[in-house]
């Protein structure tokens, strides 16, 4: 299953948004702090596409410009062997609507965003790639 990562940036004051999961969710049951990802569907012509959809869904942020990290993780997940690929998305508003995947939202610099998402690879190598993109 082809699937995206998106680190959201506002490019107005360069700050990382993170969404706060709901303790239903169908793989982890528990309330974790996250960033916007999502499953390629039929409709997406590219991982663009798909990054767009996803982050207006969850968000309802409009993405202005995208960066691809060229930083790819595979896993399974529910009985799925998953290909996420991670991207930086930009925004330039920090009115966020949330959809029913989530159930609070957080914008942070840097380091707050550090500390509070929960990661499961390398928290410096994962600080060391936002970095270079926020001013």
């Amino acid at each position: 299953m082809n699937k995206i990562l998106s680190f959201i940036i506002n490019k107005n004051n360069n700050k990382l948004l993170l969404l706060k999961g709901s303790d239903k969710d169908p793989q982890f049951h528990k309330s974790f702090w996250y960033v916007v990802t999502g499953g390629c569907e039929e409709e997406d012509n590219s991982f663009f596409d798909t990054i767009k959809r996803e982050v207006l869904e969850e968000t309802n942020l409009e993405v202005k410009n995208i960066i691809d990290l060229e930083w790819v993780f595979e896993y399974e997940s529910l009985g799925n062997h998953c290909i996420e690929r991670a991207y930086i998305s930009f925004v330039d508003s920090d009115k966020v609507v949330l959809n029913e995947e989530s159930i609070d939202f957080s914008w942070c610099n840097l380091d707050e965003f550090i500390d509070k998402i929960h990661w499961f690879g390398d928290k410096e190598e994962l600080r060391e790639k936002l970095s270079k993109y926020i001013k």
